[in-house]
């Protein structure tokens, strides 16, 4: 585990006790249906946002050569590794519907990803399809999830990844 997942790790822990504390039992929050292991007392410790996000990186020279979908918990991640440096990246949704849309621009594919690769993950909490293409000279991931959900996203140059947490 790098030293910035860790710390992005206790940071969600402290954030969440500190709401649970304040907010009781009362929840407001994009995420009051939660799924997955903290389902059945309707707590996730997960805060983000659903508005449109981005990360700074490579615009060009990098390949996209993993998109990995996973669970830890009632929080899904979808891992995207890189080869040499991380992609210049947009993450946002599309307008009325619960599709995830990331761009890396300048990006192209590598790794046995092609366009029209689509990962039908099962056992996880709100993603259900993960598609690849590339349009106009950028790589779009596009995840499908049960509903639109908050997320967050981290990145690591050593490895040269994007970490994308949808609760």
């Amino acid at each position: 585990m790098t030293l910035r997942r860790a710390l992005s790790t206790v940071f969600v822990v402290v954030a969440f006790a500190g709401l649970a504390t304040a907010c009781g039992s009362s929840s407001k929050s994009d995420n009051a249906a939660a799924s997955g292991a903290s389902a059945a007392n309707g707590s996730c410790p997960f805060s983000g946002s659903t508005q449109t996000q981005s990360q700074p990186g490579t615009s060009s020279g990098t390949t996209l050569t993993s998109a990995q979908p996973a669970t830890d918990g009632c929080i899904d991640n979808v891992q995207l590794r890189f080869s040499p440096t991380v992609a210049a990246s947009k993450f946002a949704y599309e307008a009325d519907a619960p599709v995830l849309v990331v761009t890396l621009t300048g990006a192209k594919l590598g790794g046995g990803l092609s366009a029209g690769t689509t990962a039908n993950p099962a056992n996880l909490n709100h993603v259900k399809k993960v598609d690849i293409s590339t349009p106009s000279g950028d790589v779009k991931v596009e995840i499908t999830l049960d509903e639109k959900r908050p997320f967050l996203v981290s990145a690591s140059q050593v490895p040269a990844e994007l970490e994308l947490s949808i609760g």
